[in-house]
């Protein structure tokens, strides 16, 4: 009996998090198939965002507990602690985030302000005391830089490139206890606890700028689609990074997992469609598309088996050689009241070409006839060419990209037949009528929905601008990040 195929076809420093959408992964191509580019409005908003975390981060900074000793004249011997240090009250000021051209990216931050409480205790001679206290620190600055690279194999790579941090005055106020002994031991505090903030501050950053780099890490080298085809879309050349942008260029090609075999036809270089008023401008090239089209091509996935309980019941030609009879005159004389089957699939890989305002597809096809006279076997009967062109607009769907087609063109011709010669014009009228009627417009109204671009998790893209260019697609949009 003849079978059917069928067609098978996302805690970290989080102000950073924009820059690795779309991250995937080694490569080899000279020219990108994909690129994405953050703009100074996206780093703000990746600063508006991060700063929040790193506000979350810093309410919970664990600072040591100060202890020791030390002689006064007159007084003695003194013991002093300052312990449950307790970040209570932070207001980060103001911040600023800008582009180091060539390098990454540089963020100053203050002067900002915090309230600490804590508990003190004092021995003195004999004398034992203690209380709670509420330092308040002001006028405090914090400096980062961070170099943002690759590692020459197709990853991004993220490492602290330098921070300072500066507390203007430390003022506390003391609860408790006899006020003489205050002023006794936290003069002697006041650097020690100074140099203890400015450290925790940069060791925190450090810690956030390791984390975002281990996470870069664990980003698989490639994204599994479907059983027939993965995508790689590792960085091809460091990131391009200047005043107003960082520029990633991803290699953007499907590829079989099980032969890893490349698209024969390399990626042509194109430049970006700037839109300074968006977050984040993407460019997907006609390669991304073209190299999927093979692999799925390569593997015989382009292919579909029509019998007659599949066709539309209003179609007014029925699977059987009975409705071919004045199509193909000799099929109902050599196979009389035989239900049949129809294989369509491509004799060539599809390609697409994009042009400025509108999508070219080619769709070299075929069409497989077939006689199935009994339960067991499937004869081939006649084979045509169908060539299919067809033009494409790409649009907004809400959070989607939406798409429609349009038949441009369609022709068959008679490749073989085991059952003599046939003209083919009222064959092809027929099919482009039911294309035209019925089949493109199915596929319209699934497409109007449109697809979701990858994102990560809790973000979504906003305000999608699209424009067909010259062998890519362009898309500028914003970037929303919640819960």
């Amino acid at each position: 009996m003849f079978s059917p195929s069928h067609s098978r076809a996302r805690r970290s420093l989080k102000m950073l998090w924009v820059l690795v959408m779309l991250l995937g992964i080694g490569t080899e191509a000279s020219a990108p198939g994909i690129k994405a580019e953050v703009t100074l409005k996206g780093l703000d908003y990746g600063k508006q965002v991060g700063m929040e975390f790193l506000k979350s981060a810093l309410l919970q900074l664990s600072i040591p507990d100060l202890q020791g000793s030390y002689s006064i004249p007159l007084v003695g011997h003194v013991e002093y602690a300052m312990t449950g240090f307790q970040v209570k009250v932070l207001n980060l000021g103001e911040s600023l985030i800008a582009f180091v051209p060539s390098s990454g990216l540089k963020l100053s931050m203050g002067p900002a302000e915090a309230e600490i409480d804590g508990h003190w205790s004092v021995v003195v001679s004999l004398i034992h005391d203690s209380g709670t206290f509420k330092l308040h620190v002001r006028d405090m600055t914090l400096a980062v830089q961070v170099k943002v690279d690759w590692d020459g194999a197709g990853r991004l790579v993220v490492s602290s490139e330098g921070c300072s941090s500066h507390i203007g005055s430390l003022e506390v106020t003391f609860h408790g206890g006899a006020s003489w002994l205050y002023n006794i031991f936290f003069g002697v505090l006041e650097d020690p606890i100074r140099k203890q903030l400015n450290s925790k501050l940069c060791e925190k950053i450090g810690n956030a700028v390791q984390t975002l780099e281990r996470t870069l890490q664990t980003i698989p080298e490639s994204r599994h689609i479907s059983p027939l085809a993965d995508l790689n879309c590792s960085l091809v050349v460091a990131p391009l990074i200047t005043e107003q942008s960082i520029e990633l260029d991803f290699k953007g090609e499907f590829y079989s997992p099980a032969s890893h075999k490349e698209f024969p036809v390399p990626p042509a270089p194109f430049s970006l469609w700037k839109q300074n008023d968006r977050m984040l401008l993407l460019g997907v090239s006609d390669f991304v598309a073209n190299s999927a089209a093979f692999v799925y091509y390569q593997a015989g996935a382009l292919s579909r088996t029509f019998t007659d309980s599949q066709i539309p019941k209003g179609f007014p030609i029925r699977l059987n050689t009975e409705s071919f009879k004045t199509l193909v005159p000799e099929l109902q004389k050599r196979f009389p009241n035989t239900t049949m089957a129809l294989k369509i699939f491509a004799r060539l890989p599809p390609s697409l070409r994009s042009q400025p305002g509108t999508l070219q597809l080619l769709l070299p096809g075929a069409l497989q006839a077939f006689v199935l006279p009994n339960a067991t076997s499937a004869v081939p009967v006649f084979l045509l060419d169908v060539d299919t062109e067809a033009s494409g607009q790409v649009f907004a769907s809400g959070k989607n990209i939406g798409a429609s087609l349009k038949l441009t063109n369609f022709s068959l011709t008679l490749a073989h037949s085991d059952v003599g010669p046939f003209p083919v014009d009222k064959l092809e009228t027929l099919m482009n009528i039911a294309l035209k009627s019925a089949i493109l417009p199915r596929i319209n109204r699934k497409l109007k929905n449109g697809f979701p671009l990858p994102t990560l998790p809790k973000a979504s893209l906003q305000d999608m601008v699209i424009n067909i260019q010259e062998g890519f697609l362009a898309i500028a949009t914003d970037v929303h990040y919640g819960a």
